[in-house]
């Protein structure tokens, strides 16, 4: 408001102050034309030759006595005939110009106030080809606008300070003041006083807004209260809640066990039988028993991390080559049983950069869609198969299409692995693909699995920030495939 009064009043000053001069200036040319017109009748009235004359002598001494003091009167061809003081080099810029008087300003400007002088050039007498050229000095009108500018700039002053005073006194009484009063209120309602309100008598927005806000108060504690009663009710049932989940996550957890052993104790049953027929080298014994051993392992590995499930592992996950966990995982379930219902085929590709994750983990998630697509397959068909495919992904992770998202989050684009299983099973209809990840559920038999198994795997590959997701139709097979960032390692 300060500076707007400023600059308002500030402006209707200065555009007056060039008002005025304009003005003043104006007046010295009508002058000049009176003193030209002077000249003019004073030299008609003299005959004869003119340099020596006595009209020059006449024009001279009327100029001196009419404060000229720098003039020079010249003939058609140039030669000065009468000269006094010294003419300026510079004849300034043109004012005016009209009935042969040519007027220029020499100095001054739009802030830097009215022209030191005007330069006037005009034809003394056309008759005896006489041409003049004087100053007219404007030192008076300096002086006046010395004055004005001191007058007006005392009013500016004068008239910003009340018209200030007058807005303060008006905003701290409309609107500064009101306002605090409801930054008090709302602190107020802030630090537990809900029954805090705001009373304002004043007849315009703010008055408004102090209306509403007691009304939001209102609300708010109204709702407050509701919250509170609700609150009263939920902690009654907290710990009848508490029993229900714990129940719940114990059926989870026994169910979870169960499913994710279920796999390696098949391998270790088959190995077991291999070794009870008997008939093989000692060395085909030595890779049976080690492979058992193995599974024995993971099963040992498995029941840990679900007993230290409430104790996330401090172990940091670290490079993995895809391609040498699928081989592995390949060779150790070659001698499940179900592993006879069809070839399993790869097709890896060379030289993948590594990805950072448990091997363990990512071995599980392996084990859980080659069986998967494995049990899909009719056994009265001739050409099931499985076939595993790995490679450089072609779209960022984050991107799988087909008939269902996995993850509610979009993944960081960036480079990424991705490992396919396809079978030629019966596939998922559409509306199984849409429960497909969610946990308990499953298209087996009752007593073949738990429905948990691509829950697990979907929850291990999106820890590690990849995605899983899958293709089908039926009767045609599906097609699941992981997406997996891969390590820059430098």
């Amino acid at each position: 408001m300060v500076l707007t009064t400023f600059a308002g009043i500030g402006l209707i000053g200065l555009l007056s102050i060039k008002i005025v001069e304009s003005r003043s200036v104006y007046w010295k040319v009508v002058e000049a034309d009176q003193l030209v017109g002077f000249i003019r009748g004073a030299a008609g009235k003299f005959s004869g030759p003119v340099k020596g004359s006595e009209s020059l002598d006449f024009i001279g001494t009327a100029l001196k006595e009419m404060g000229i003091k720098d003039f020079r009167l010249t003939d058609g061809s140039g030669r000065v005939l009468l000269k006094a003081g010294a003419l300026p080099e510079d004849s300034g810029t043109v004012f005016s110009y009209s009935g042969g008087l040519k007027v220029n300003r020499i100095g001054g400007g739009w802030f830097s106030g009215p022209p030191e002088m005007l330069y006037v050039t005009t034809v003394a007498d056309s008759a005896k080809n006489l041409n003049i050229t004087f100053t007219l000095p404007l030192t008076d009108i300096k002086r006046d606008m010395a004055g004005v500018r001191r007058f007006l700039l005392f009013y500016v002053i004068l008239d910003s300070v009340i018209i200030i005073a007058l807005g303060v006194y008006y905003l701290s009484r409309s609107i500064t003041a009101p306002i605090r009063k409801l930054e008090v209120a709302a602190t107020r309602i802030a630090g537990g006083m809900r029954g805090e309100r705001v009373e304002l008598r004043v007849d315009n927005e703010i008055g408004s807004l102090a209306a509403s806000f007691n009304t939001m108060s209102e609300r708010i504690e109204a709702e407050i209260m509701d919250m509170e009663r609700v609150n009263i009710e939920l902690v009654s049932t907290q710990e009848e809640l508490l029993r229900s989940s714990t129940l719940a996550a114990v059926g989870t957890l026994a169910a979870g066990i169960a499913h994710e052993i279920g796999n390696p104790l098949g391998a270790v049953r088959g190995y077991m039988d291999i070794l009870a027929r008997g008939g093989g080298s000692k060395e085909e014994q030595s890779e049976v028993i080690e492979r058992a051993a193995k599974e024995v392992s993971r099963i040992d590995l498995i029941l840990r991390e679900f007993l230290d499930i409430a104790r996330p592992s401090k172990e940091a996950p670290g490079p993995v080559d895809v391609n040498q966990v699928l081989k592995e995982t390949v060779a150790t379930l070659d001698a499940h049983k179900d592993f006879g219902r069809g070839d399993v085929t790869t097709a890896l590709a060379e030289g993948l950069p590594p990805c950072i994750l448990h091997p363990d983990k990512l071995r599980q998630v392996f084990v859980n869609l080659l069986l998967n697509g494995l049990q899909s397959l009719d056994a009265e068909r001739a050409d099931n198969k499985v076939t595993v495919k790995t490679g450089l992904c072609s779209e960022p992770v984050g991107s799988i299409a087909g008939p269902l998202r996995r993850s509610s989050d979009r993944v960081e684009e960036r480079g990424c692995v991705f490992i396919s299983f396809t079978d030629t099973g019966r596939g998922v209809s559409p509306e199984d693909a849409k429960r497909i990840f969610d946990p308990f559920f499953t298209t087996k038999e009752v007593g073949s699995g738990t429905g948990l198994g691509l829950f697990v795997s979907q929850s291990i590959i999106k820890t590690y920030g990849g995605e899983i997701g899958f293709d089908s139709g039926v009767p045609s097979g599906a097609t699941f495939t992981i997406r997996l960032p891969f390590a820059r390692l430098s």
